[in-house]
């Protein structure tokens, strides 16, 4: 997983009403008004959770949002469906992920990415995640996620799909020395 610290942020936490995003700013600005808009509400209505990397004075400079959901089986690759695996399967979604532009460049991306990945891991451990799917926001961001293993559904070349066992063994592998 990335080094925050490295780069100035702190570990990714649970966005609260104390952290500052009025100056965020991704390039997107239907990630930037989601933040502001809905981020906060959703978290404490339960329908996502939030994780925030700051800088100084609790500024945010980067941020992703999980929650869990279904894919209908026809529209995910054969592997993910096999035979008589039920209509309906369970999956974590990343719902959003942006990185202020002051840190675009700097692979805060791939280390929230990777947080994101860790935390659905371990919550698979206790809600069963068939895979982690993300709606890529446009073709770049489909590019980031297909060079990180994602692989496009058969619903839109930008939903993109990560089965949770290659999530799982990608953390338990032992790194060549």
């Amino acid at each position: 997983m990335g080094d925050f610290r490295a780069l100035g942020l702190n570990a990714p936490e649970p966005l609260t009403a104390s952290h500052d995003f009025s100056s965020f700013s991704s390039g997107k600005p239907s990630l930037d008004s989601w933040l502001a808009d809905m981020a906060l509400r959703n978290q404490t209505s339960n329908y996502t959770r939030t994780f925030v990397v700051c800088g100084d004075a609790m500024a945010v400079r980067g941020y992703y949002a999980v929650c869990a959901g279904m894919i209908l089986r026809k529209d995910v690759p054969r592997p993910l469906s096999p035979y008589g695996a039920p209509g309906e399967i369970p999956i974590a979604l990343l719902a959003r992920l942006a990185v202020d532009s002051s840190m675009q460049g700097r692979g805060v991306g791939k280390a929230l990415l990777a947080h994101a990945l860790k935390t659905a891991a371990s919550a698979a451990q206790a809600v069963a995640f068939r895979a982690l799917i993300v709606d890529a926001i446009d073709e770049d961001a489909a590019a980031f996620y297909r060079k990180l293993g994602f692989q496009p559904t058969k619903i839109s070349p930008t939903k993109l799909i990560l089965p949770m066992q290659d999530v799982i063994a990608s953390m338990t592998a032992t790194p060549p020395e």
